[in-house]
């Protein structure tokens, strides 16, 4: 099984190098699959495994890989040569002070909500109890919000999307600012050990960075000094991770240290244990046909109820001398139960041709603001698919609303001289 697996990354990799060179939306999700596979079966002797599962995730990515060049062969539409969009400048550090302002008054008011003083971020031994009692509420179901906290979670997850998004068509000055629309999400993780929102935070702004590059022909190049800068925030996005892990214990030793270096695998890895035990064992005999995925609008509604961290089954993943929990299913599990097990893939096909579809009409200007949403959809959907669906979440989905607002605000739309 392992050598089939093996096999079929490197056909993988060879059907997606195009578009991890070009950093498209089908090249990312390829290779944070390939790399992931990779790393899983190099460790595989610590992580118990059936592999089926493995097989199937990456039977997923090549079929949606299939459906974008499938589009990129036989779809081609017309350039839009009536209409041109401008980067307003002028809005940009503005728009985004506000953004990262109404982002801060998330955490703020939370720490209020939970019944701790603001006065505690001053005091260490008063964040880790802070950090660790809020972290507790939370998984308890105790957790303390209102309409105005979850209405300002919202700008926690704009702020960064547009400070990528801006970054390249802005001063220096202004670059600063989109760099600080990451520190609302970290503030989270190191008060509340929020780790996925921070991780939320990183996903959105490069989603906004590479968005802005197809939207205004800025090719995204490969140099040394992007490596270096890439390769330096990666140290301190898990740096920060780290460090708000130790804090959500409560204390700081050498013991808590180690025990949350082995929880990073499990973090890291602990989808494909418990998606492939799941595979193997627990697929649903009846579909849900779209309410697993899209759960952030069917648990409004009343269709699903969502728990705290959307699956409340636990795993032990470790063997060998290992030992790690983890209870996250990637976008797999989700996909199965709406649609079946040969469903879910001609689904990822059919999303391939649509990914594609939508990245080629925003290049060629048509529906412009409403295919910038799409890929930021797109986007955010397969870089989190190591989790769960990005549309589980309300406040995620109640962003896009948002986005296609703000995306209005920051351009401008004329038509070309000769049209008139």
């Amino acid at each position: 099984m392992t050598i089939l697996i093996i096999a079929l990354v490197i056909v993988l990799l060879i059907l997606s190098w195009k578009y991890i060179l070009s950093l498209e939306p089908a090249g990312i999700f390829a290779i944070i699959w390939i790399v992931s596979v990779i790393l899983v079966l190099m460790l595989q002797h610590y992580i118990v495994l059936r592999f089926e599962g493995i097989l199937y995730i990456v039977i997923g990515v090549i079929s949606f890989m299939l459906g974008t060049i499938f589009c990129d062969a036989f779809y081609h539409p017309i350039n839009n040569t009536t209409t041109q969009y401008t980067f307003r400048k002028e809005w940009a550090l503005p728009l985004l002070l506000i953004l990262v302002a109404g982002a801060m008054v998330n955490p703020l008011y939370s720490i209020i909500l939970h019944g701790f003083s603001l006065q505690a971020l001053l005091d260490m031994r008063e964040m880790l109890e802070m950090n660790k009692g809020i972290s507790e509420d939370r998984y308890s179901g105790a957790e303390h919000s209102n309409m105005i906290n979850q209405f300002f979670l919202i700008f926690c997850y704009a702020a960064p999307l547009f400070g990528g998004f801006c970054y390249r068509l802005v001063g220096k000055l202004t670059k600063v600012v989109c760099l600080l629309t990451l520190i609302p999400g970290m503030f989270i993780a190191l008060t509340q050990s929020m780790k996925m929102g921070m991780v939320t935070g990183f996903i959105l702004w490069f989603t906004g960075y590479f968005i802005c590059s197809f939207c205004y022909g800025t090719p995204l190049k490969i140099k040394l000094r992007n490596i270096l800068y890439s390769l330096g925030g990666l140290f301190g996005f898990f740096a920060i991770l780290f460090t708000s892990m130790v804090f959500r214990t409560g204390e700081i030793s050498e013991r808590t240290i180690h025990d949350i270096s082995e929880k990073f695998i499990a973090y890291a890895l602990g989808q494909f244990h418990c998606f492939d035990i799941w595979y193997t064992s627990a697929i649903p005999s009846s579909l849900s046909w779209g309410t697993k995925t899209f759960m952030g609008i069917s648990n409004v509604i009343g269709l699903e109820e969502r728990t705290q961290g959307v699956y409340a089954e636990f795993h032990q993943i470790g063997q060998n001398g290992y030992y790690g929990m983890a209870n996250i299913f990637t976008i797999f599990r989700s996909l199965i139960e709406d649609f079946g097990v040969v469903g879910a893939i001609l689904v990822l096909f059919l999303s391939g041709i649509a990914t594609k579809a939508s990245m080629k009409n925003l290049i060629c200007k048509n529906h412009f603001y409403l295919n910038q949403v799409f890929i930021t959809a797109a986007y955010a959907y397969l870089m989190w698919s190591f989790a769960t669906s990005f549309f589980t979440y309300t406040s995620y989905i109640a962003m896009f609303f948002v986005a296609y607002v703000l995306f209005r605000i920051l351009q401008k739309e004329t038509l070309h001289a000769d049209t008139y």
